[in-house]
């Protein structure tokens, strides 16, 4: 997998004939274009808005040429330069519109006439997450689907989580402390990223997936390379024409992920209906888990609900569904998981003020017990931690709504046929509303500094009417997981990333490490961790 997403890269630097016959032919397409009327109002409208020119006809394509690292960092010095009102960016004939101010953010993730997202999704929507809620174009079926897959979520079903995530933690912390090396250095990112597979797997599917015992998962594995073509096509614009993607040679690899993945799903999708429908009669062939491997639970799992209402929702539906909340409930909880182990190791200081707050938490009775959920309530400064670790490192750093009609934005009238594009990750650094915006500081969400900031400047799970439905189900997650990994190790920083600057990032989609992320692992005592080796005498 990481061979072919350096192939993507290099690949970027081998396309220089391509570039020159699809730049010639693009000119041709846009000067058609802008012969029309429409072409011709919306660049009127366009050059009222301030944003950088870039090149003739091409805009702004060199920039969003760059390899994945650098295209976020070059990204943000244009957003630093735009940051007091929304500006406008050409890419060909495309118009982004770039929100910059809370108060334009709001009015737009709160606009009933713009619940559709960017056409830029198509790479979603033909890829697997297909019409799942997140990329579905169709606002009526995503209101009908979101409601169903909204009650895989209830409050009393996700606290029904907190044992599994424990479970699956400990399994973790194991795998952590027996594999890092002499030097107690180790890159946590994969083995995390397999402990949030488990869990979704679980939680969502009612299904083992055994990831952590393998250290891989053909999901996982197969989903980076789809991610890979997708940030691939969105920055290489002519590949958004299927058209020309045909002839891409990232194509095949795609293609090969995508029907690996859609497999997989099918499997368990037929699995979990055998179950339903012949009782797990024994002498029913299964070609995906074993009786064993089935997860018993109290409530019902997404995959019960989804298929509960076959009657309303196809089979591929169901299987856009579920890819798409695997995606949003691993990759998310999986980037911030580490991230926030990472900021620990690099903040001593923060990480003791959490470990004091976990032993005032656990010191009554068995200090290594499962938290409760009146337990993960107490953790307040831990909460504040994890909010600072998505301020910095939102899992999905960018997001992109449809402007369909001609439409007042905070100072400027917006063409319609422009995309709207929004980043957390470039507005929650913006030093209007985070003093030190570079500074790891939990105290950003103390209740007060919360309160004169203005709500939408923190947007890591998006906000309105799309806003993602996991954000109960994240927070209880990764406190369970930070929390019970700070009772029985303390992190410090490795050699391979001696400071926060040196952990680099890549934008694919989600937030990505380019080459892991390290820390150093020195396991806890029994003492220090406060925990009792004799339980009759007192800790």
């Amino acid at each position: 997998m990481n061979t072919f997403i350096q192939k993507v890269i290099d690949l970027r630097e081998s396309s220089t004939m391509w570039l020159l016959v699809l730049t010639i032919l693009s000119a041709v397409l846009v000067m058609t274009i802008v012969l029309r009327f429409n072409g011709r109002r919306r660049r009127i409208l366009a050059s009222q808005i301030p944003g950088p020119d870039g090149l003739p006809i091409i805009g702004l394509l060199p920039l969003f040429l760059q390899e994945p690292e650098k295209l976020m960092k070059c990204g943000m010095q244009v957003y630093r330069m735009y940051d007091k009102s929304l500006f406008r960016v050409w890419l060909f004939n495309i118009l982004f519109i770039v929100l910059t101010q809370p108060e334009e953010i709001e009015f737009v993730l709160t606009n009933p006439k713009l619940i559709k997202k960017a056409a830029e999704y198509k790479v979603l929507r033909e890829s697997i997450m297909g019409q799942g809620i997140f990329s579905i174009e169709d606002t009526k079926k995503w209101k009908h689907n979101r409601k169903l897959v909204s009650g895989a979520f209830s409050f009393s079903i996700i606290k029904s989580f907190i044992p599994l995530f424990y479970e699956e933690t400990i399994v973790l912390n194991n795998i952590l402390q027996t594999k890092c090396d002499s030097s107690n250095e180790f890159d946590i990112s994969m083995p995390i990223s397999m402990a949030t597979m488990e869990m979704i797997g679980k939680t969502a599917l009612d299904v083992k997936f055994n990831a952590q015992n393998g250290g891989h998962h053909r999901f996982v594995e197969n989903l980076q390379t789809t991610m890979t073509v997708w940030e691939y096509r969105v920055t290489h614009p002519w590949y958004l024409s299927n058209t020309l993607f045909q002839f891409s040679s990232v194509k095949k690899n795609h293609d090969q992920s995508q029907k690996i993945i859609n497999e997989f799903i099918d499997e368990i999708i037929s699995q979990k209906l055998n179950e339903l429908n012949v009782n797990n009669s024994s002498d029913k062939n299964k070609s995906f888990v074993n009786d064993e491997d089935i997860y018993p639970r109290k409530t019902k799992s997404l995959i019960e609900i989804l298929l509960g209402n076959y009657h309303e929702i196809s089979h591929k539906q169901i299987r856009d569904e579920l890819a798409t909340i695997m995606i949003g409930g691993q990759e998310t909880t999986a980037m911030t998981n580490a991230c926030v182990i990472f900021m620990l190791a690099h903040h001593e200081d923060v990480q003791n003020k959490v470990y004091e707050e976990l032993q005032s938490i656990f010191s009554v009775g068995d200090y290594t017990r499962a938290p409760t959920y009146e337990d993960l309530q107490q953790m307040e400064y831990l909460e504040r931690v994890i909010k600072e670790t998505l301020r910095l490192f939102p899992p999905l750093p960018i997001f992109g709504r449809s402007l369909e009609e001609e439409m007042k934005i905070g100072n400027y009238l917006c063409p319609a046929g422009s995309t709207i594009f929004i980043s957390p990750l470039f507005m929650q650094s913006n030093p209007q509303y985070y003093p030190d915006p570079e500074k790891f500081n939990p105290d950003n969400f103390l209740p007060d500094a919360c309160h004169n900031r203005h709500p939408y400047a923190f947007i890591p799970f998006s906000a309105g009417y799309r806003n993602c439905i996991g954000i109960k189900y994240a927070m209880f997650q990764i406190k369970t997981v930070v929390s019970t990994l700070i009772r029985r190790n303390t992190f410090a920083p490795s050699s391979k990333c001696p400071t926060p600057e040196h952990l680099r990032l890549m934008f694919l989609s989600t937030l990505k490490f380019v080459d892991g992320c390290y820390v150093k692992i020195l396991p806890r005592t029994l003492s220090t961790a406060g925990i009792n080796e004799n339980p009759n005498v007192p800790a």
